[in-house]
């Protein structure tokens, strides 16, 4: 090799490096798709922990709020992202849920950052509570007991904190509605706890 060859070889050397060391920390940067982490309706029932854990996020203004501050009512618990389509298709259900069913508790949890989550709810203008966190919200998910996730994630917890299943995906008016029915009959002790879940594990 000759002597001027070599100083170019260097640099070329030295300009893949560079491009990689680029590439691999952009790939760091990248935001999970909705479809990244999977899990199926049977797994997840099969792990669900029995009660509500106890856990905070930060809410829009950046205060702590535990899971807990809604004592004595059902609750809707939706996981989300603002770069998740089916997410956002099903926010403005979801407000509409909530005003017809004040005595169930609607509380989002974004699984994002801050500022994209403050811009969409400023033109949402939400009616139920939203949490925010990036790393510390997948582990509230975690919390549940379901291993894996794919966003939208939603869970469902009785009155009393018992937790009574899990949907993973777009959530529809179905859904819903048999949520409602299994929370009415459990709550006039039609049915247990044990029966709640079932019910849900079938139609979810």
């Amino acid at each position: 090799m000759s002597k001027a060859a070599k100083p170019t070889l260097v640099t070329l050397m030295l300009s893949t490096a560079a491009l990689c060391g680029y590439l691999a920390y952009r790939a760091l940067l990248v935001q999970p798709s909705e479809h990244t982490v999977q899990s199926t309706a049977s797994s997840a029932a099969t792990s669900l922990a029995a009660r509500l854990p106890d856990f905070s996020l930060s809410d829009l203004s950046g205060r702590p709020l535990a899971i807990s501050s809604w004592p004595d009512h059902p609750l809707l618990i939706n996981f989300w992202a603002t770069w998740c389509g089916p997410c956002l298709r099903e926010i403005p259900m979801l407000k509409e849920f909530q005003t017809d069913n004040p005595d169930l508790q609607v509380v989002g949890i974004a699984v994002d950052r801050l500022d994209p989550v403050l811009t969409f709810a400023e033109e949402m203008q939400f009616n139920y509570p939203v949490l925010v966190g990036e790393a510390d919200a997948m582990n509230a998910a975690a919390a549940f007991g379901v291993d894996f996730f794919a966003l939208p994630f939603s869970v469902f917890v009785a009155a009393d904190g018992s937790l009574l299943g899990v949907h993973t995906g777009e959530i529809h008016a179905e859904h819903l509605e048999n949520l409602v029915a299994v929370l009415k009959d459990l709550s006039h002790e039609r049915i247990d706890v044990a029966a709640a879940r079932a019910r849900l594990a079938r139609l979810m």
